[in-house]
Protein backbone atom coordinates (compact mmCIF):
# COMPACT_ATOMS: atom_id res chain seq x y z
CA UNK A 1 0.00 0.00 0.00
CA UNK A 2 1.18 3.33 -0.64
CA UNK A 3 0.14 6.58 1.12
CA UNK A 4 -0.22 9.94 -1.79
CA UNK A 5 -1.00 13.37 -0.72
CA UNK A 6 -3.71 15.31 -3.36
CA UNK A 7 -4.50 18.40 -3.69
CA UNK A 8 -7.39 18.73 -5.33
CA UNK A 9 -7.79 21.95 -7.81
CA UNK A 10 -11.45 21.33 -9.10
CA UNK A 11 -14.68 19.82 -7.73
CA UNK A 12 -14.86 17.03 -10.17
CA UNK A 13 -12.17 15.78 -9.27
CA UNK A 14 -13.49 14.94 -5.44
CA UNK A 15 -16.23 13.31 -6.81
CA UNK A 16 -13.77 10.91 -8.86
CA UNK A 17 -11.48 10.31 -5.95
CA UNK A 18 -15.18 9.55 -3.93
CA UNK A 19 -16.24 7.64 -7.26
CA UNK A 20 -12.79 5.34 -6.55
CA UNK A 21 -13.41 4.91 -3.26
CA UNK A 22 -17.23 3.38 -3.74
CA UNK A 23 -15.23 0.96 -5.90
CA UNK A 24 -13.02 0.16 -3.05
CA UNK A 25 -10.06 1.02 -4.85
CA UNK A 26 -8.51 3.83 -2.65
CA UNK A 27 -9.69 5.01 1.04
CA UNK A 28 -10.26 8.79 1.89
CA UNK A 29 -8.83 10.26 4.75
CA UNK A 30 -9.08 13.73 5.81
CA UNK A 31 -6.22 14.88 7.14
CA UNK A 32 -6.98 18.37 8.11
CA UNK A 33 -8.15 17.35 11.51
CA UNK A 34 -5.16 14.89 11.88
CA UNK A 35 -2.47 17.34 11.54
CA UNK A 36 -4.20 20.17 14.01
CA UNK A 37 -3.95 17.40 16.75
CA UNK A 38 -0.31 16.65 16.42
CA UNK A 39 0.54 20.17 16.82
CA UNK A 40 0.90 19.94 20.63
CA UNK A 41 2.54 23.03 22.86
CA UNK A 42 4.83 22.83 25.47
CA UNK A 43 1.81 23.96 27.34
CA UNK A 44 -0.87 21.92 26.28
CA UNK A 45 1.69 19.07 28.06
CA UNK A 46 1.84 21.22 31.69
CA UNK A 47 -1.68 21.15 31.80
CA UNK A 48 -1.63 17.59 31.14
CA UNK A 49 0.53 16.24 34.11
CA UNK A 50 -1.81 16.11 37.65
CA UNK A 51 0.76 15.67 39.62
CA UNK A 52 3.67 17.83 40.80
CA UNK A 53 6.76 16.15 42.60
CA UNK A 54 9.18 17.61 44.52
CA UNK A 55 12.80 17.99 43.58
CA UNK A 56 14.03 15.87 46.29
CA UNK A 57 11.07 12.97 44.82
CA UNK A 58 12.63 13.65 40.92
CA UNK A 59 16.38 12.89 42.08
CA UNK A 60 14.53 9.64 43.83
CA UNK A 61 12.94 8.35 40.75
CA UNK A 62 16.25 9.29 38.25
CA UNK A 63 18.35 7.27 40.54
CA UNK A 64 16.10 4.70 40.81
CA UNK A 65 15.39 4.88 36.54
CA UNK A 66 19.44 4.93 36.32
CA UNK A 67 20.00 1.71 38.18
CA UNK A 68 17.58 -0.28 35.89
CA UNK A 69 20.10 0.63 33.31
CA UNK A 70 23.13 -0.38 34.97
CA UNK A 71 22.19 -3.96 36.43
CA UNK A 72 23.16 -7.07 34.36
CA UNK A 73 20.79 -8.63 31.91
Amino acid sequence: MELVTIKLKNKKAKQLLNDLAELDLIEIKNTKNTVSKLRITPSHLKNLISHKMSEKEIDKQLKSIRKEWQRDI
